[in-house]
């Protein structure tokens, strides 16, 4: 036993344990450390590049494991990394299934890494699709779509076909009476992806008697219920902690039948007994996003030597139980990356807020226009607006 694993750092000795599994894994030519990624590079025999072996969430579920259990988790991990067999498009077809993901999910990595297939679902939410097994499931990379020779469209309509029949077999179970119906998922289920199926809500709500509020708090979570009269406050609360508890965490925010079937947020109006909570779950989701994309976005504009500031999103609670407000704050003469917020705060280097205004105002009346490419959106601002603009912009200031 070296120095490291007996002094180290418990993140750094467990990286050196995940080191010597994957130097000890059939099929693995040499396996690599990088410290910044918290990841392990697996260099597999007759691979193009490497795998990579994201450490921090198995890190952080194997917090209370024994050294035995971890190695063996670790072990599993690398095995169902293995390349899946190179199927051809008609035996895959029938293995594709969409999954919802954060919509920061696969953005982090090495430089020139090509994320999984992916398009948006819902805000802050991005649909992929998986290969699924027996025994794992892979994310679909664009360069599998080019060796299949289909569309990109062809591989969603597919796995959302699959989905429809996976949604009927659930839609034909027993629906016990219960204020929560909770389905965890084993693996087999696709629960949270049955969010996509257009219809399957408000179906599901018929057979409950009645609107529908479904969570996903987890990729393995599906979590439904009656619309409550009252109690909202105390659900919101009790999905936000699992929400929070989470290691593959997905949403905290409640999704309802829109009126062409498909899922959509739940967004009661100003003054509705739910409103409060639904803003609260809202701010926590895109809290949550942005703080992801922030530290990783600051990261690699810091290696690359590009001098922009990426911009955090704050939220408030007005005092006395106000809904919560997001806030993105535009600093004279700092180029900027903002963040997409309720409101903009202009403020003065080393002088404070100034004012503030609606997103709307600040969008139409700057004329500000999304980066491309970012996940969640972002807006280039590189000094106030010219004086007649900013002067219209006081005009909606707010209080």
């Amino acid at each position: 036993m070296g120095l490291l694993d007996r002094f180290g750092s418990p993140r750094r000795r467990f990286a050196q344990l995940a080191l010597r599994v994957a130097r000890h894994t059939p099929g693995v030519e040499r396996a690599v450390y990088r410290a910044d990624d918290f990841a392990i590079a697996i260099h597999r025999t007759g691979a193009d590049g490497p795998a990579h072996l994201y450490l921090s969430n198995v890190f952080r579920e194997t917090a209370d494991a024994t050294t035995a259990e971890r190695r063996e988790r670790l072990e599993r991990l690398i095995r169902l990394m293995s390349p899946m067999p190179e199927e051809d498009w008609a035996t895959v077809r029938g293995k594709l299934r969409p999954v919802l993901r954060p919509v920061t999910f696969g953005a982090a990595g090495p430089a020139g890494m090509r994320p999984p297939l992916s398009r948006p679902a819902m805000p802050y939410l991005r649909e992929l699709v998986v290969i699924d097994t027996p025994d794992a499931m892979a994310y679909v990379l664009p360069d599998r779509i080019e060796d299949w020779g289909v569309e990109v469209a062809e591989v969603f309509a597919v796995a959302r076909e699959n989905l429809s029949a996976i949604a009927r077999r659930h839609l034909e179970r027993p629906w016990r009476d219960g204020p929560v119906v909770s389905l965890l998922d084993d693996g087999d289920g696709y629960y949270t992806s049955l969010l996509l199926e257009p219809g399957w809500l408000a179906e599901v709500g018929e057979r409950m008697g009645g609107p529908v509020l479904a969570f996903a708090p987890d990729n393995n979570t599906l979590l439904l219920t009656s619309l409550p009269d009252q109690g909202a406050d105390q659900l919101y609360a009790a999905v936000e902690r699992v929400f929070g508890e989470a290691v593959r965490y997905l949403s905290p925010v409640g999704y309802v039948a829109g009126p062409d079937g498909r899922a959509v947020p739940y967004t009661p109006p100003p003054g509705h007994p739910h409103h409060v909570p639904v803003r609260r779950a809202a701010a926590v989701l895109a809290l949550t996003e942005y703080s992801n994309q922030t530290d990783w976005l600051s990261d690699q504009y810091t290696k690359a030597g590009v001098e922009v500031h990426v911009g955090n999103l704050v939220a408030i609670e007005p005092p006395g139980g106000g809904p919560a407000e997001t806030i993105a704050t535009w600093t004279e003469g700092v180029s900027t990356l903002l963040p997409r917020a309720d409101t903009v705060a202009f403020a003065r280097t080393g002088g404070g807020v100034d004012f503030r205004v609606p997103w709307s105002v600040a969008e139409q009346h700057a004329g500000l226009e999304p980066e491309p490419l970012l996940a969640p959106v972002r807006y280039r601002v590189d000094a106030w607006p010219p004086a007649p603009v900013l002067a219209g912009l006081r005009e909606h200031a707010l209080d």
